[in-house]
């Protein structure tokens, strides 16, 4: 197996963003075809190689796949199985925690899931987000602003001024975000509307007007239009979206005239509707996932956690041929508030929680502004004080809030299923309202993990 390198390789990233540039561009007949020859070629790995699905799957259903239609016969895989399972059980053979790169989720659903992915894994994915930038704009001269939690990878022609990477780091507090923002200068942007809006509410608040970024790629949350338009006026740029995670890579990315088509020939979609069939690439339901390029850690029928609307492609732009995704409605966090009313995302106090290991499951709950309780589902190992030790890690990263941390056997989901990781409350220990002075800036989100946070493949 390869050995996991310090700097990006970019002779991979070239032969597989010509690749996918070719097959994007295929009929999407033609797309199918190659879908189903990855597939089979998928889940005979998984079940040769994989302990999980060596238990999971009989030879006769591996046998029985043919196209993506025959995965209704498969079991699913869900995001507590995944977290639960030790990193030996998912990883094919020959590849361990040594030799493979974490990629590991923001934590929305609070249930953080690391996947780990091996050099040609990686090579593929990064090829994946550099033709989403190329896609929607990017220029090589451009300066891109990643806001994300985890480090990145360099590649080597940074150092001639070509597509130089900035790190916003959304796990530090706000202030230090926006200095690295103004001092990188960036020209192309991309992350979570909300993390880059927090941006925006401060540069406002502070008088400061900034120029120069022309392209903000939107990845994991769709915002109202009033909110997109917020971030979009401030700087006066154009704006695309991708549908993607840490897990599975990019699912689906909006062409020019503004539709979300799916990437038929990297992964397979099915969407499992409420009376319990399933149909592939159309309808309205659950989404289930299986990337096919995935040599290190198969993930086959992976539920995403999110709901979403798929329907056949009538889409004008003569770029992409594939179904659209029309909807997609999953988890999604509201942004806290400041005792002085600046509001920014939960990554900076979240990342805290989850460095320790005795937390299985978290939300963050803020009962006004300036104060979070934390509720925290603990291990039955975890000892009797690690609740004082999270609060003194949180209260020492974020000194201006009052914060409470709370052991619980149970997270209350939202009304369509999904738990919320950070989750503003009335006085009266409800939901504000959308629009409300304390409600989040978007409506229904589709929370994944960071198109961003996987770009580079991080540490």
């Amino acid at each position: 197996m390869s050995r996991l390198r310090s700097t990006i390789s970019l002779a991979p990233v070239a032969y597989n963003l010509a690749m996918i540039r070719r097959q994007e561009r295929l009929p999407h007949a033609e797309q199918l075809r190659i879908q189903s020859r990855l597939l089979r070629e998928l889940v005979r790995h998984a079940h040769a190689d994989v302990p999980h699905y060596r238990r999971t799957l009989t030879a006769a259903q591996v046998e029985g796949v043919r196209t993506a239609h025959d995965l209704a016969g498969l079991p699913t895989l869900d995001r507590l199985t995944l977290h639960d399972a030790p990193a030996r059980d998912m990883l094919a053979a020959g590849f361990t925690t040594e030799n493979t790169r974490a990629a590991t989720t923001s934590g929305s659903s609070g249930i953080p899931i690391t996947v780990r992915n091996s050099e040609r894994d990686l090579g593929y994915l990064r090829a994946t987000y550099l033709q989403d930038m190329l896609a929607n704009g990017l220029r090589p001269t451009d300066r891109i602003a990643y806001f994300r939690v985890m480090s990145f990878l360099r590649h080597p022609l940074e150092r001639f001024g070509i597509l130089r990477n900035h790190h916003i780091r959304t796990d530090r507090p706000l202030d230090e975000q926006v200095e690295a923002f103004l001092a990188a200068r960036p020209t192309f942007l991309i992350g979570f509307p909300n993390v880059i809006a927090s941006i925006v509410d401060e540069l406002k608040r502070r008088g400061v007007t900034h120029e120069g970024v022309r392209t903000v790629l939107f990845g994991g949350e769709r915002l109202t239009p009033t909110a997109r338009a917020h971030v979009l006026d401030y700087f006066g740029a154009s704006h695309r979206e991708v549908y993607a995670s840490v897990e599975v890579f990019t699912i689906a990315r909006t062409c020019p005239a503004g539709s979300m088509h799916l990437r038929t020939s990297d992964l397979v979609v099915e969407v499992e509707h409420d009376d319990g069939t399933v149909s592939v690439e159309d309808g309205v339901g659950e989404i289930l996932v299986t990337r096919l390029r995935s040599e290190a850690m198969p993930l086959i029928r992976y539920r995403l956690g999110d709901r979403v609307r798929i329907s056949p492609n009538d889409c004008p732009c003569g770029v992409a041929t594939t179904p659209i995704v029309r909807e997609v409605v999953g988890r999604s966090q509201d942004r806290i508030v400041a005792a002085d009313g600046r509001r920014y995302y939960g990554d900076f106090i979240s990342t805290v929680i989850q460095d320790f290991s005795q937390v299985v499951r978290l939300q963050i709950l803020q009962p006004r502004p300036g104060a979070v309780e934390v509720l925290v589902i603990l291990s039955g190992d975890a000892p009797d004080d690690v609740t004082a030790d999270i609060e003194r890690e949180v209260r020492r990263r974020a000194p201006g809030l009052d914060v409470t941390v709370r052991r619980t056997h149970r997270i209350t989901p939202e009304a369509n299923g999904k738990i919320k990781l950070v989750k503003v409350l009335t006085p009266t220990g409800e939901r504000a309202p959308s629009g409300g002075p304390a409600s989040a800036e978007g409506g229904p989100l589709p929370q994944k993990g960071r198109m961003s946070d996987v770009a580079e493949g991080n540490d």
